[in-house]
């Protein structure tokens, strides 16, 4: 596995932190669009199931025949290989912290622990790209990244700054937990 700071792995990104965040706040707006009495209806769990899958839906319009870009699914857990930074991304409903909240899959719990999973090549770093929502679960706090280390823990997570929010010469993320966990 990769050994790389927080800032060694955002600032590679680029301009990807702008189209992580937008995949992210769009998946939310477009589940806030439903009618409100079917919102009613829905629990946290059903809620984040919807937003996954408008961010999944959001991610194969942005990466699906991107040079370096690849897709895999293992098992379920659905990732994309970003080659030429060497890391691999997932999507998540996140804690303050970068940490998801939901009971873990085997692979998930892998793929947190950056453990060798079928299918995916070592020795990427395993990332999580998230959206935090506030108390009420209805707004929209912000994006994040994080590097997961398990489910209680990650070695980092930053904050992703949108591009409307964002100052000139501003840098696009800044550090939202204290390391706990170190590989």
């Amino acid at each position: 596995m990769p050994h790389r700071t927080m800032a060694e792995t955002l600032d590679g990104f680029g301009d990807l932190l702008d189209e992580f965040d937008e995949i992210a706040r769009s998946a939310h707006a477009r589940y806030r669009a439903y009618n409100p009495a079917d919102l009613l209806e829905h629990d946290p769990r059903a809620q984040a199931a919807c937003t996954y899958s408008h961010m999944l839906a959001a991610s194969d319009r942005l990466f699906i025949g991107r040079d370096g870009v690849r897709p895999l699914e293992i098992r379920g857990l659905k990732v994309w290989l970003f080659e030429a930074l060497n890391a691999v991304i997932r999507l998540k409903k996140m804690d303050e912290d970068g940490r998801s909240r939901n009971y873990p899959t085997k692979q998930a719990e892998d793929y947190d622990a950056q453990r060798q999973l079928p299918g995916l090549p070592m020795p990427p770093i395993r990332l999580t790209v998230g959206y935090l929502l506030d108390p009420t679960g209805a707004n929209y706090s912000r994006t994040q990244i994080a590097r997961p280390a398990t489910r209680r823990s990650a070695v980092w997570c930053a904050a992703i700054v949108s591009r409307e929010e964002r100052k000139p010469g501003e840098r696009v993320w800044y550090d939202v937990a204290a390391p706990r966990f170190v590989p």
